[in-house]
């Protein structure tokens, strides 16, 4: 049976008990996925015991149903699946079709439930994308456009990008070479526009059109799941099999790996790990030991120093020194008497950021 329970996340405490979702079989205990949507429902997509229909069902706040069980694709036996939500409310869920005529799909939904469009075919053929956990494979750009990670080849590392009403727009290759490469991928949009993609643990940005931008020098671990990070560079949680471990590695503006930790030692293998930005910028995780083991680890983390927005008074070339004025609130070891402040003197100079027209963001600053 699947089950959805809603916890804090300040606290961990329980926000709304559990309640049953659907009944699976056996063979289909991983073939589901959940997302929070910017409404604050929660979508849960799964695999129907029986049917083998791919469908999903919708969840308040407070962990009450909303309206009935959605039916997405019958007989479709599901695996694979994602939940993507989308800043405008909806939602995308993206799948494979394991069937005779198998495929990589996806299908766009509003925040009440109602499916935009027809369904979307990434890819037919093998299953060449199957590593979780799925949502390295799907993003939304910030300019509303779709990317997925191109199932359609095992020799390349490449993402598919569409426009938020599913139509196909291009393709974008990263890189060719080994087979099984698509496995290796991890994407993740970035705030102010673009996105990061790494292969094979070498780190490309690209702008929303998909043009690319930069690479790392030197690549690093194979990440499980890639994080933006609005003022420096990424971040990747990544899982050392060979030592039991997982870590957390930030990169830095200049896309050279600067900081790490590891997250947990588990002294056994991993068959699941799992990390997530939460709401109030901590970045969760959670840790699945193999089943002869059975243990469950949680932890919190701390993804980087506090950045701060802010408003550019001058025009400035890459590189080039600008003055920052910043307004708002935030913990540091000097008094203010109200929420409105002008930090450009008190801001240390050669602080690195990120400016984009008038907005900046100064990063690394210890809050």
């Amino acid at each position: 049976m699947l089950k959805l329970a809603i916890h804090s996340a300040t606290t961990g405490g329980i926000v709304a008990s559990e309640v049953a979702v659907a009944s699976l079989a056996s063979s289909d205990v991983s073939n589901w996925n959940v997302a929070t949507l910017s409404g604050g429902d929660v979508v849960v997509a799964y695999c129907k015991s029986g049917s083998n229909d791919f469908a999903f069902k919708r969840f308040n706040a407070a962990g009450a149903l909303q309206g009935a069980e959605v039916g997405v694709e019958a007989g479709a036996s599901p695996t694979f699946i994602g939940v993507l939500a989308l800043t405008s409310g909806g939602f995308v869920l993206h799948y494979y079709r394991y069937t005779a005529t198998a495929a990589y799909k996806f299908a766009r939904f509003a925040a009440n439930g109602a499916q935009q469009g027809g369904l979307t075919t990434l890819a037919l053929g093998s299953p060449n994308r199957s590593v979780s956990p799925f949502e390295r494979s799907a993003m939304e750009l910030s300019n509303g456009n779709l990317g997925f990670v191109d199932p359609g080849s095992n020799t390349s590392a490449a993402v598919r990008l569409y426009d938020a009403a599913g139509n196909f727009l291009s393709t974008v290759l990263a890189a060719t070479g080994a087979a099984g490469m698509p496995n290796t991928v991890c994407i993740c949009p970035r705030q102010f526009g673009g996105f990061w993609l790494t292969v094979g643990g070498q780190l490309y940005e690209f702008d929303n059109a998909g043009n690319g931008l930069r690479q790392s020098s030197v690549p690093s671990n194979t990440p499980f799941l890639l994080f933006d990070r609005p003022g420096t560079g990424p971040l990747m949680a990544v899982y050392l099999a060979g030592a039991f471990t997982t870590h957390l590695i930030g990169w830095n503006t200049e896309l050279t790996m600067t900081e790490g930790i590891t997250v947990d030692s588990l002294g056994y293998a991993l068959s699941y790990a799992w990390f997530e930005v939460l709401s109030n910028g901590l970045v969760a995780g959670v840790n699945v030991g193999t089943p002869s083991f059975g243990a469950v680890r949680l932890s919190v983390s701390i993804p980087q120093a506090s950045s701060i927005l802010g408003i550019a008074q001058e025009s400035a070339v890459p590189g080039a020194q600008v003055r920052v004025a910043t307004a708002g609130k935030f913990v540091t070891n000097q008094s203010f008497n109200g929420p409105a402040f002008d930090r450009r003197s008190a801001t240390p100079p050669g602080t690195r950021g990120v400016a984009l027209g008038n907005t900046v963001i100064l990063g690394g600053l210890a809050g």
